[in-house]
C-alpha cells in the first residue's frame, strides 16, 4: 500500500465533531492507504486510539497556553490562529522524516495546520482540508483592522504551491473564490454510522442542545436562550443538554416548566436527538458548516436555530430547518413544532441521499491516481 502522511490540529476521537470528522477520515484512508499520523494535544487529551494496524502514530506533540503565546510571538507575521501551532522545530523535524520517507500525498486537517503546508516544499500533493473560511469567522467578532489583517494571512496561507483545497460546502467554497480567487473542492463531512441508525421511533416532549462546549460560540448560544427564550415558555418542556464539560454555572433556568438534564458526554446521543421534537441552535458568530445541524436533519430531527446555524445547508430541507426572528416567534414554535415520525423518516432518507459529495479518499485515487 502507498503511504500517506497526515497532519491534524487535534486528537481524533468522538469528543467533538471535528475530530469525530478527522478521526471517520482516517477510517477510510486505512482502507485504501499506509498513513503516518502526526497531531497536536493538550495534556488532558487521551491519545489516538489506532483502529488497524494501517494507521501509525508518529508523533503526537504537546500543546499548552504557553505553548500558542511562544509560537505566536516566533511568528507574528500572520493572524494568530494560522500560528498558534506552528513551530520551527515541528517544522524542522516534520522536513527531516520527509526526508527520510516517500509518501504519496500529505495532508492538512484544519486551517491551523496551513503554515506547514506553505514551508514544506515537497514534490507530492498537499491536501488542504479547510474546516470553515476563518476570515468570515473572525469578521463577525472583531473590528475592520482585525479582518483585514486575518484575511490577510489566511490568503497567504492558502496560496501554497502544489496544494489541491478542500473546504466542508459549496458555501465555503464559493467564499473562498470570491475572497481569495482559489478554488476549492467541497468535501462533506463524514456521518456516523450511528446517526444513519438511529431513526424516530418514539417522539418525546423534548428538545436539545447538543456541542463542543469549550466553544465561546456554542456556550452563547445556550446563555442568551435561557435568558431571552425560556422565560416565555408556557408549556412544560424537557431540554437535554449533550457534551462534555458544559459550563453549567453560567446558565440560570428561572422556569420552573422547563427541567435541564445535564446529559454530559454521550458515547450514542443520536437516539435521543431522533426521538426529541427538535434540536436547539441559536448561533450568532462563528463559521462553516454545523456538524449538530447536519447530524440532526441526518437523524431525521427539525432544527430551530439562526441564519448562522443554517449556512451551507441545502435550502430544499428549509422546512425542516425553523428559523424564528423575535422571541414570540421561538415561543411559537417551541410550543408547537410537532412533525409526524413519518414526515421526519422521509426527511432522514432525502437527506442523506442529498448528502453526498467527493471525498478526500476518492479524490486521492480517482485524480492523483495514488
Amino acid at each position: 500500500m502507498e503511504k500517506i502522511l497526515f497532519i491534524t490540529a487535534f486528537v481524533p476521537n468522538d469528543n467533538a465533531a471535528a475530530e469525530k470528522n478527522t478521526k471517520l477520515m482516517l477510517e477510510e484512508l486505512s482502507m485504501y492507504y499506509d498513513i503516518d499520523l502526526v497531531y497536536f494535544k493538550y495534556q488532558t487529551d487521551e491519545e489516538y486510539v489506532i483502529p488497524n494496524n494501517h494507521i501509525k502514530i508518529l508523533c503526537s506533540f504537546q500543546n499548552s497556553l504557553r505553548v500558542k503565546i511562544v509560537n505566536t510571538l516566533l511568528f507574528p507575521f500572520v493572524y494568530p490562529l494560522f500560528s498558534v501551532r506552528f513551530s520551527y522545530k515541528t517544522l524542522l523535524w516534520l522536513r527531516k522524516h520527509i526526508n527520510k520517507n516517500t509518501y504519496k500525498s500529505i495532508i492538512f486537517d484544519h486551517s491551523q495546520m496551513f503554515l506547514y503546508a506553505k514551508f514544506l516544499n515537497v514534490g507530492v500533493p498537499k491536501i488542504m482540508l479547510s474546516h470553515d473560511v476563518i476570515a468570515q469567522r473572525i469578521g463577525r467578532t472583531s473590528n475592520k483592522l482585525l479582518s483585514w489583517y486575518c484575511q490577510l494571512s489566511e490568503d497567504f496561507c492558502l496560496s501554497t504551491n502544489n496544494s489541491h483545497l478542500f473546504a466542508l460546502s459549496e458555501k465555503d467554497c464559493n467564499l473562498i473564490k470570491t475572497l481569495y480567487g482559489k478554488s476549492a473542492r467541497k468535501c462533506c463531512l463524514y456521518l456516523d454510522r450511528k446517526v444513519i441508525e438511529s431513526s424516530p421511533t418514539n417522539l418525546k416532549n423534548e428538545f436539545v442542545f447538543i456541542g463542543k462546549w469549550s466553544r465561546k460560540d456554542n456556550v452563547d448560544g445556550v446563555i442568551w436562550f435561557f435568558k431571552e427564550i425560556a422565560p416565555l415558555i408556557e408549556e412544560t418542556i424537557v431540554v437535554n443538554i449533550v457534551g462534555r464539560d458544559f459550563p453549567e454555572h453560567k446558565i440560570k433556568n428561572i422556569n420552573s416548566k422547563i427541567r435541564v438534564n445535564i446529559k454530559g458526554f454521550m458515547d450514542n446521543p443520536y437516539e435521543l436527538i431522533a426521538n426529541s421534537r427538535a434540536v436547539l441552535s441559536p448561533l450568532f458568530t462563528g463559521a462553516g458548516v454545523k456538524v449538530k445541524v447536519i447530524e440532526a436533519l441526518a437523524c431525521g430531527t427539525p432544527v430551530i436555530g439562526t441564519d448562522i446555524a443554517f449556512e451551507g445547508i441545502n435550502t430544499e430541507f428549509a422546512k425542516f430547518m425553523l428559523k424564528p426572528k423575535t422571541g414570540g416567534d421561538w415561543k411559537y414554535i417551541i410550543e408547537n413544532i410537532n412533525i409526524p415520525i413519518s414526515e421526519r423518516l422521509c426527511l432522514k432518507k432525502n437527506f442523506i441521499s442529498d448528502y453526498q459529495s467527493e471525498t478526500i479518499p476518492l479524490y486521492l485515487k480517482n485524480y492523483l491516481h495514488i
